[in-house]
Parts: C-alpha cells; structure tokens; sequence
C-alpha cells in the first residue's frame, strides 16, 4: 500500500464507496495506474468464491490478466467497460480523471448475472458463488450507470487526486491552453520548481508520454483544428499559429506523427 501515499483521497470520496458497496451489495475499489488496489468501499474484501479459486497460481494470472485487459480497454474507450472474468462473474472498470489527465481506476465486482452458468466445481465454491449479488441484464445496466455517475462526480469534484499532479497540474494546463508557446525542458521545469530530470521523470509516469511527445501532440492537435476551421488558409499560416517558424519542418514533423502529410489530412 506504499502507493496508496501518492494519492489523496477525500472524506467524502471514502464515504461515497462506502455507500456504494451499503447499496448496492457490490464490491468497489480504486486502483492506481499500474493496478494496485488502494483504496475499498467499506473496506469489503474479495468476495469467498476468488479467495478459494485464486489459491491457483494459474487461476490467479487470469484473474490478473482479465483486469489487465479490462483497464486498457477502459482507458481506450474513456468510459465505463463491463466485462465477464473467465469464472463468468461480473466486473466493471472506469478510469478516473484528474483535469482530463488518467490518474486511476475504478472497479466494481464482482457479482452474478441472472441466468448464467456456475463455476463452481465443489459444494464450497457453489454455495461462496449463491452468496453474490445477482442482478437482470437490465439492473446491470442501471448499476453500471449509476457506477458510471458516481465516478464522474468524484473526478469532477476533485474529490481524488495524486500529489504529483499537484506540481504538474499547471503546467500541463499552460500546454494545453497555450500549445504554441514553444517550452524547453528546463523552462517548464523551472514553472513548477522541479529539477529537468524530476520533471521528466514525473511527466512520463503522469502523462504516459514524455515531454517533448505530449508538446508535440498538443502542437498538431491544435494544427487539425485550425486547418478544419480554416481550410482557406495557407500552410505556412497554420504552421506559425501552432509555433512552427518553419513551414517545411511543419510537414516532417506532422507526417512523422500523423502519418500522412498535413495536406492530405485537409482533404481527409
């Protein structure tokens, strides 16, 4: 739980978990970025059924590989993934934002779908497996909604947050708000009062991308909204908003990262 002190986590987020787990009978956790579970909805262990079966080896790197798969597919699609592990319980994932930056997830399960079939193998695992919540196809969509409200609201509130993200907030704000304002290493380093080697540190587990990447993307990011805004301008002009002096070196770098020249992206 060494993790869990880089993180801030507010009295009223602790109580929405717990009154989530109270309602719904459903086990909720937050996990940081490279899945450690930090933080439990009224502190409820994993339920009888995954203490038992996750006592295999084999059993428990599916388990493992499940979530893992389920976070990365959350984090693609920005919002809330509803899966089944391979025991064919039920689980749910959401990442959680700190100013549009991921600095966790949130997880429900696991719980029963009506109708499905058991996985239990002995008379243990089945009656662990009948003390699970059940729940219809459409109460799961009710729940995942309301799991899917609940976590916007704490990311909206500020109700979680990194301590490191503290430092960073700024700074990552100014790029976004200001991507032509072209920043070195050590100028941004000296806005939030850290070393050049910290703050790249920093960055890179924060943003997963380093400094110059996230620059660069915010940079063209900014390209493809003027040349969708401004099809009649010319490209010298759209490479000297986004804070390229030379047009040419423009092109280089937007096909690099985009893959297609900027002036196939226009007809695009």
């Amino acid at each position: 739980m060494q993790r869990a002190m880089e993180y801030i986590f507010t009295d009223e987020m602790l109580k929405l978990l717990d009154h989530f787990t109270s309602l719904t009978e459903v086990r909720i956790a937050f996990f940081s970025m490279d899945g450690e579970e930090l933080c439990i909805g009224k502190n409820r262990s994993i339920c009888d059924f995954c203490s038992m079966r996750r006592r295999s080896q084999a059993f428990n790197a599916g388990c493992l590989a499940d979530d893992q798969h389920g976070r990365e597919v959350a984090q693609e699609n920005g919002g809330v993934y509803f899966y089944q592990c391979h025991a064919g319980l039920c689980e749910a994932v959401v990442p959680v934002y700190a100013a549009e930056v991921p600095i966790g997830y949130a997880m429900i399960g696991q719980f029963r779908l009506a109708g499905a079939a058991e996985a239990g193998r002995n008379q243990r695992e089945l009656q662990a497996l009948k003390k699970l919540p059940v729940f219809t196809r459409e109460k799961v969509d009710d729940l995942l909604s309301m799991f899917e409200v609940l976590i916007q609201h704490i990311a909206s509130q500020s109700l979680v947050g990194r301590r490191d993200f503290d430092l960073l907030g700024p700074l990552i704000e100014r790029m976004r708000a200001r991507p032509e304002e072209l920043l070195t290493l050590t100028e941004a380093a000296r806005f939030v009062g850290l070393s050049a080697s910290r703050l790249s540190h920093l960055f890179s587990a924060m943003m997963g991308t380093n400094f110059k990447r996230f620059q660069i993307t915010q940079r063209l990011d900014l390209a493809d909204r003027l040349m969708k805004a401004h099809p009649d301008w010319r490209m010298a002009r759209i490479a000297e908003a986004c804070g390229f002096e030379d047009p040419l070196y423009f092109s280089r770098v937007y096909k690099k990262h985009r893959g297609v020249p900027p002036s196939k992206a226009i007809k695009g």
